[in-house]
């Protein structure tokens, strides 16, 4: 028996994972990826389903993910469910709706839109002038005026986008807004709505680059039907922070935008893999933990790691 086959076995003896079982994580950074992660796609769901989680969703920012997650699975002779997506960045074709077409007809379960890519992310990091971290992963950013926009020059969603949002809403897969601006999410989120999208997330809605105002996020759930992720590793880190500290939000004040828009309307996700941060079965060990200290109830936390993820991946369903 090796090291490592001695040692798991202990570690789950502790009970320390106990929280775990029947908990969905829908955003995990696994290899193989444009820079390296702690684990690979089979490591990934074989910790997973270890512990006892329902499910998993892997994603890359480079390419599709459905057929890894199809190969994750059963490599691990399933066991527990892998799903995979699509984030529609550069290197997929962007905002195509034929890249989105193919990847929902060959089993993705979530559209992404764009994220380091857009013309918001890449025009934040370029702001604040050290790179932000993202140097340390080989990071490039578009000049001004060439990252992704959902909207023209008017001001109104791209037909492409429409075209992107029916597919979705036809498929009746999940979509995630991506890195976006205030603006240009509330455009999207609303065509989404009136396109016929049910399952929409607002991409973690704690990460200093979205910075959207508590207000904003209320309306984005109450308005939209939104559901706002919540990812361990945009919490303060000393790796990724802003160079502006007050656009980080703390667990406290994730605890606060949490209890204003309900549990019901929140997902949290590890969106871990990393090698500056945690691994993802870790990530939401924390997560719960973090909650429990700061007053959430085991209903509540229910609803954030299980309920709602599964309703987001379409397993209400069955």
């Amino acid at each position: 028996m090796t090291d490592s086959e001695q040692v798991w076995p202990l570690l789950m003896k502790t009970g320390i994972y106990d929280d775990l079982k029947g908990v969905i994580d829908i955003h995990i950074h696994p290899n193989p990826d444009f820079c390296e992660r702690l684990l690979d796609d089979d490591e990934v769901a074989s910790l997973a389903k270890a512990v006892g989680m329902r499910a998993i969703m892997i994603k890359s920012h480079f390419s599709a993910t459905h057929e890894r997650a199809y190969l994750a699975e059963k490599a691990v002779g399933g066991g527990i469910q892998v799903f995979g997506l699509i984030c529609l960045n550069p290197s997929v074709g962007g905002l195509s709706p034929d890249s989105v077409r193919i990847a929902l007809k060959q089993g993705a379960r979530a559209v992404w839109m764009p994220s380091m890519w857009t013309e918001h992310h890449s025009s934040y990091v370029r702001s604040q002038g050290s790179g932000m971290g993202y140097q340390t992963i080989g990071m490039q950013f578009t000049e001004p005026g060439h990252g992704l926009s959902p909207l023209d020059a008017n001001g109104r969603v791209k037909d492409n986008v429409k075209a992107i949002l029916d597919q979705i809403a036809a498929a009746d897969v999940m979509l995630a807004s991506g890195h976006f601006s205030l603006r240009e999410v509330h455009a999207v989120m609303s065509e989404a709505k009136a396109r016929g999208v049910t399952r929409s997330v607002i991409h973690t809605a704690n990460y200093h680059v979205m910075h959207f105002p508590e207000a904003d996020m209320q309306q984005m759930v109450d308005n939209y039907g939104a559901v706002l992720e919540m990812g361990f590793s945009s919490l303060p880190n000393g790796v990724w922070d802003p160079e502006d500290p007050t656009r980080a939000m703390s667990v406290a004040e994730t605890c606060r935008v949490i209890r204003l828009v309900g549990a019901q309307n929140v997902v949290l996700t590890s969106d871990c893999g990393q090698l500056s941060t945690s691994m993802p079965i870790e990530a939401m060990r924390l997560w719960i933990s973090h909650m429990k200290t700061y007053g959430m109830s085991q209903p509540e936390i229910d609803q954030m790691t299980k309920i709602v993820p599964a309703r987001l991946l379409g397993l209400d369903k069955k």
